[in-house]
């Protein structure tokens, strides 16, 4: 299938796309962007960045999130990429974590999920109950690292870094959710300035769709993404 051309089944809908392949390079251009900032933070020996290839605590709990559909695009089709074996596994694992969503999402107050239509703050709610109650492991994760790494999508290149975007900002103070355990009594001198990255996630994936806004899918349901 060409990369300009089809539907990506997702979340039971079925999505048109157009301009494919324009948004794509437009979507690695964002990351590498982010990666810029994220480099020249790490360059600042003042700031501290213990993250590593092989520490993979934030991919073995709560690995279950949020993600933009040019996001889940980008990911999805470096899923399909993969070999054989590592692909069914993964498949398989996201199949029972996606039982475990949607029996999960249905505890919480509010009304039934609804992909293409969930509002916010309902849908992180839901995510963050999942995440409590299960602590999932990453389906793409193998032997401590990412099967897709280059194709992670921007909350995985986020975390580990204390980034505006992914903080919690009350009374002039910001609470960093994308560091880890590592980082307990670190001293912050700075942070990652990317509010502009994130939001421009969503304008790309409206332009996938010709404008509409199809909102955020879990990372469950990108795994078990199909391309039609």
């Amino acid at each position: 299938m060409p990369l300009d051309d089809g539907t990506i089944e997702i979340a039971g809908l079925s999505l048109p796309l157009v301009d494919v392949a324009n948004v794509m390079d437009d979507l690695r251009a964002v990351y590498a962007e982010f990666d810029q900032r994220t480099d020249a933070f790490k360059a600042d020996e003042r700031n501290p960045h213990l993250c590593a290839a092989g520490c993979s605590h934030c991919c073995k709990q709560g690995a279950v999130f949020a993600v933009t559909l040019a996001e889940a695009m980008l990911w999805a089709r470096a899923v399909h990429a993969l070999p054989k074996a590592t692909l069914e596994s993964a498949k398989c694992a996201a199949k029972d974590l996606l039982r475990e969503q949607h029996r999960i999402f249905a505890t919480i107050e509010g009304p039934v999920d609804q992909p293409g239509a969930r509002k916010e703050p309902l849908f992180s709610a839901r995510i963050s109950a999942f995440n409590a109650a299960l602590g999932p492991t990453c389906p793409l994760l193998v032997e401590d690292l990412c099967s897709v790494y280059q194709a992670r999508p921007m909350l995985c290149r986020a975390y580990g870094f204390p980034v505006d975007a992914y903080a919690v900002k009350a009374e002039g103070a910001m609470v960093f959710r994308s560091l880890c355990v590592l980082y307990e009594n670190e001293r912050l001198v700075d942070y990652v300035r990317a509010e502009d990255v994130k939001a421009r996630l969503t304008d790309l994936s409206k332009r996938l769709t010709g404008g509409l806004d199809p909102g955020r899918f879990t990372s469950v349901e990108v795994v078990l993404a199909e391309f039609v």
